[in-house]
């Protein structure tokens, strides 16, 4: 009978014994969330890399089209300009809002939205030249080198 007695006395566990667990646990959140945070920063520069190699790579197919080829590729020393709106992700050609179904199609989006703080405050261009090649992207003049 005093065993079972025992068993019943002894229910959970004590406060002091939860704050500690409580400390703890806060203690390494406190250190980890900083790490955690650029982290999850870190991978979305990531993926709007991959994001704008994709774009490009869905520019240079769209040229494998004829009727794209013609529309896209200067027949003058002049450069096409393909432009990214990192915000809304809205992409225009030289200005305009007609883009080639070939580039969205290739893609399978109409829009390509930057999601890192790097990127989606930023106007991108791919610019198209006389000869068919695909530069980009650029932030303004400067090309933009991934790392």
């Amino acid at each position: 009978m005093k065993k079972s007695q025992k068993r019943l006395g002894n229910k959970g566990f004590s406060l002091v014994e939860l704050i500690v667990v409580i400390a703890i646990m806060a203690v390494l959140v406190g250190v980890l969330a900083p790490t955690l945070i650029k982290n999850v920063e870190k991978s979305r520069k990531s993926k709007d890399e991959q994001n704008l190699d994709t774009l490009r790579g869905a520019i240079v197919n769209a040229l494998a089209d004829e009727a794209t080829y013609n529309a896209l590729v200067p027949t003058s020393g002049d450069v096409v300009v393909v432009t990214l709106d990192g915000a809304s992700g809205a992409l225009t050609k030289d200005g305009k809002n007609a883009v080639s179904t070939e580039i969205t199609d290739n893609l399978g989006s109409t829009t390509v939205k930057m999601t890192s703080k790097s990127y989606n405050t930023l106007t991108l261009e791919f610019k198209v030249d006389a000869k068919g090649k695909v530069t980009g992207p650029y932030n303004g003049d400067s090309l933009i080198e991934f790392n």
